[in-house]
């Protein structure tokens, strides 16, 4: 469905992120442990999702989107708002704050001030919460005239990826911030626009 130069791009952008952060020095601390656990699934989410697309296993790639989101915005919240035993109770298994109420505090945060990460929810919550538990908007892209069988378009598959491309950036950024690396950001922001920019 998509054509092997988009799939080699796509994987050249998730490896050039991976390369960003790897082996990068963080602090040795339960809320930094907590965030980058976080952001390093949101990446790994990523390359499954690449992965799932290349082998035109596209269920599996659509219902990871929201889990990455999810993963991006556990990150950030852990990092920048959670209360020190917050951090902790996550770190021994509790599950953090409703969604809303993450963000809710993370946009107090000058960084999310905009409200984009709302926005995002409010646009998408509803069809990434029908891709991951399997609702009707997902059985839709599998039901034809001809029977059971994968009917997404190419340009929903564009969409997905584009989507997992921005968290992915996103969760690069918010590890480089734990590790103090703001240049090695900004070079990731370039990479993420020049990527958009291609697409």
């Amino acid at each position: 469905m998509l054509s092997h130069a988009e799939i080699d791009a796509a994987n050249e952008y998730g490896e050039a992120l991976r390369v960003a952060v790897h082996e990068r020095e963080l602090p040795a601390n339960d809320r930094v442990r907590a965030a980058a656990g976080c952001l390093a699934i949101a990446q790994d989410i990523h390359h499954a999702i690449v992965k799932l697309i290349e082998s035109q296993l596209y269920a599996g790639a659509f219902a990871l989107v929201r889990v990455a989101f999810e993963a991006y915005v556990r990150g950030e919240w852990l990092s920048l708002c959670a209360k020190s035993n917050q951090v902790r109770r996550f770190l021994k298994g509790a599950e953090p704050p409703r969604m809303d109420l993450m963000l809710e505090d993370l946009e107090k945060q000058p960084a999310f001030a905009e409200q984009v990460l709302s926005q995002i929810k409010r646009r998408t919550w509803k069809a990434m919460c029908g891709y991951t538990h399997v609702g009707g908007l997902h059985v839709q892209r599998w039901v034809t005239s001809g029977g059971i069988e994968p009917n997404y378009s190419a340009g929903e598959v564009r969409q997905a990826l584009r989507f997992a491309d921005i968290i992915v950036a996103l969760s690069v950024v918010g590890t480089l911030g734990l590790a103090n690396a703001e240049s090695a950001a900004a070079m990731v922001l370039d990479r993420y626009k020049a990527r958009m920019g291609a697409t």
